[in-house]
């Protein structure tokens, strides 16, 4: 019952946020404003989220980006409240690297803005 009370703790919310700043901006924000613009100049090439959008349109793509950063929040309090210096590394190793992915897609979308190519389609290119 604890842990259900520690999930609605505003202070550790904001802590949260905080920390998920880059997450929030490139993953959630960027990837979703990219991907929307970028959807006039090609298609979803991700199976799953294309099927996802032209079912239940673009926002349906934000409210699966706010499902998994419920799961990242999960995961924050539960890491968090470890004592063990390797717990805290899994977290910060975790925020990072979906920062980076976060980043990756607004790269990505932003190419397929500008020259009507995506990253991962040159990279598929360099190795053909």
């Amino acid at each position: 019952m604890n842990y259900l009370f520690s999930l609605m703790d505003i202070r550790q919310f904001s802590s949260f946020l905080h920390e998920a700043k880059y997450i929030i901006l490139f993953y959630v924000i960027g990837d979703f404003i990219t991907t929307m613009h970028a959807l006039q100049y090609g298609f979803e090439e991700n199976g799953f989220l294309a099927f996802v959008m032209e079912q239940y349109g673009i926002w349906s793509l934000l409210l699966l980006k706010m499902l998994f950063m419920g799961l990242v929040y999960y995961n924050y309090l539960s890491l968090r409240s470890a004592d063990s210096k390797l717990i805290q590394l899994v977290w910060s190793a975790s925020k990072k690297g979906i920062a980076l992915f976060g980043f990756f897609l607004v790269l990505n979308n932003a190419l397929v803005i500008c020259g009507s190519q995506s990253l991962i389609q040159i990279i598929r290119l360099m190795y053909l």
